[in-house]
């Protein structure tokens, strides 16, 4: 509520324009490419702030045809009018012009081209219109101007034609990420518009002005400089035009739409912001026994990434225990986070607590992981420490369907360990520490001092993760959500084979991922029925035997078999079968 004392009023000059038309023939293919060229570069690019040149491609009477507006702004006291020269000049490239005159603020509408010269104005009648706007730069390129030329020769109404808005460079003195408008670094605003008869809205040729209108776009889209997005809506065509609508601001928006703005996607008729996970792109679980170096290996990979410029942090799973234990023992929290020989003090007593907890809290560990990646907001890459679980990617990955999920395993000598953890004192409770029964993403040996070979091993198997191959192959993943049943998000990977050279990527992707020599190896061993696909390649490419593993019963003997222990799909499946085995050929293992 408030009162308005005064009001003042700042009275302004206003402009006038001058508009300028120019309507040219244009015989082929090779003139209008020559037409574009000459008017980008000798016409549009010549021309000073307070000027622009608008271009149109559309055909009439039989021919295609290039409209040229130029506007021209000056007001009382000032004048920009063009130099008679550079008039001169756009008239030999132009030729003569068809209409010049001064209008105001509201006539400047009416003197545009399409609403006054072009098809008659409007075609002489009412009329429905569809539109999507590219950027572009340099529209006399040969792959540009064919594109557009082609566009108009293709039409599907008479009426349909393309509006090359002029940008006149004014729109890149902003930075790109100063506003969510990020495209700036464009020539010409490309409206491809189609346009029918207003009383055909809904029959087929409004359909088929907005098909062309979308291939027109999607033509354009490999070479332009980004889309408009305020025209865009909910169709799914517009979704591949929506990625490229905001420029390098697009994934900061999506997060922001996500995060704060609209979580639950209430106003999803707009732009289509692509969906942006709120869950780290990598995240590495370090695990190993007490004493191999987890958190120290953890922070120095966490400075490489940071170095490379990624979001990074580490984080430990049994913090959450920790201070649960703190407040139901009245240990010092501080001292459990921070000193190591107090926690030490505590390990038996904490394991047991956690074993307990668990008990009673089936999915305690699982609940405790997920408000570990809750907490690493716009972080690429976290590192967790403190795991207690066997096969831990095994059993969290499915909580994480957007997030890369490895384990980095260290270990380091009975000797290593027990000096970093006690100070030399022999009281290691597990000195020699049975083998593992799972199969790590990676095994670091930690048994070397300083810091130079726990930042090798980041960037020779961990920045990598990060390597555009990777990523590209990443796409090719389709995510199914509720497959095979509710609950379930299934990737499909063999999609990876269905795409063109995924296949090829995928075995050079596996042959370089193995870091010892190929022939140390006695055969490839694969699992049916996506594995036989990928290791069959592979094994062709680096030469060595495939080794089939199939269910009990379809391989013809001599073979052995062991017990099939179940995925996390297969476990929770009501007719899983825990007694199920797997099989290998015989002759393929070696004695």
């Amino acid at each position: 509520f408030g009162i308005v004392i005064s009001v003042a009023f700042k009275a302004y000059a206003a402009p006038t324009y001058s508009v300028r038309n120019w309507v040219v023939n244009l015989g082929d293919q090779r003139e209008a490419r020559r037409k574009l060229s000459d008017f980008d570069r000798l016409v549009a690019r010549q021309l000073p702030r307070a000027c622009s040149a608008d271009a149109y491609l559309y055909w009439d009477n039989g021919s295609l045809r290039l409209g040229v507006t130029m506007f021209e702004t000056s007001t009382a006291g000032t004048s920009c009018k063009t130099p008679p020269a550079a008039l001169s000049n756009i008239a030999a490239i132009l030729g003569p012009q068809t209409s010049f005159r001064t209008v105001d603020s509201v006539g400047v509408f009416k003197a545009e081209m399409y609403m006054s010269g072009i098809h008659g104005g409007h075609g002489g009648g009412k009329t429905s219109s569809f539109k999507r706007c590219l950027f572009l730069k340099h529209i006399g390129e040969t792959n540009i101007a064919d594109i557009l030329t082609a566009a108009v020769e293709t039409r599907p109404t008479p009426l349909c034609y393309l509006h090359l808005v002029h940008g006149g460079g004014a729109v890149g003195d902003v930075a790109a990420n100063s506003t969510a408008f990020g495209c700036r670094d464009w020539d010409f605003a490309c409206v491809v518009t189609g346009v029918w008869a207003r009383e055909q809205d809904g029959a087929e040729p409004a359909r088929a002005a907005m098909d062309w209108v979308y291939k027109v776009a999607r033509e354009l889209l490999p070479v332009s400089c980004g889309a408009y997005g305020a025209d865009l809506g909910p169709d799914p065509r517009d979704a591949e035009l929506a990625a490229r609508a905001f420029g390098p601001n697009i994934a900061r928006l999506a997060h922001i739409k996500r995060a704060f703005w609209d979580p639950c996607n209430v106003l999803s008729y707009g732009c289509q912001l692509p969906r942006v996970s709120m869950e780290p792109k990598l995240i590495v679980l370090v695990t190993g026994k007490s004493g191999a170096g987890k958190d120290h290996c953890a922070d120095i990979w966490v400075s490489v990434f940071k170095n490379r410029g990624f979001m990074a942090c580490a984080v430990s799973i049994s913090e959450a225990t920790k201070r649960e234990y703190a407040a139901a023992t009245g240990a010092d929290v501080n001292r459990l986070l921070q000193d190591r020989a107090y926690k030490e003090q505590h390990r038996p007593a904490l394991t047991v607590f956690y074993q307990n907890q668990v008990q009673q809290r089936p999915r305690l560990p699982e609940e405790h992981f997920l408000e570990v990646v809750k907490s690493a907001v716009d972080v690429d890459v976290l590192f967790i420490t403190g795991m207690r679980d066997e096969a831990p990617v095994t059993f969290f990955s499915h909580l994480v369907p957007e997030s890369r999920l490895v384990e980095v395993y260290i270990q380091a000598s009975h000797k290593t360990r027990q000096a970093r953890r006690t100070g030399n004192r022999n009281d290691d409770p597990d000195p020699s520490p049975p083998p593992l029964n799972y199969c790590p993403s990676f095994v670091f040996d930690n048994d070397a001092t300083g810091d130079g070979v726990v930042r090798a091993f980041s960037e020779h198997h961990l920045l990598p993760l990060f390597h555009e191959d990777l990523q590209r192959l990443a796409v090719m993943v389709r995510s199914v959500p509720d497959f095979p049943r509710p609950g379930i998000e299934f990737r499909h990977v063999l999609g990876i084979a269905q795409q063109p050279g995924g296949l090829t990527l995928c075995t050079a992707l596996l042959e370089r991922h193995f870091s010892r020599q190929w022939s140390e190896v006695d055969v490839v061993a694969c699992c049916e029925a996506g594995g036989f696909i990928y290791a069959s390649a592979l094994a062709a490419r680096v030469d060595v035997p495939l080794a089939l593993i199939r269910e009990a019963g379809k391989l013809p003997p001599p073979t052995v078999s062991v017990a099939k222990s179940a995925s996390y799909i297969s476990a929770s499946a009501s007719n899983h079968n825990p007694k199920a085995r797997i099989e290998i050929d015989q002759d393929l293992v070696r004695k």
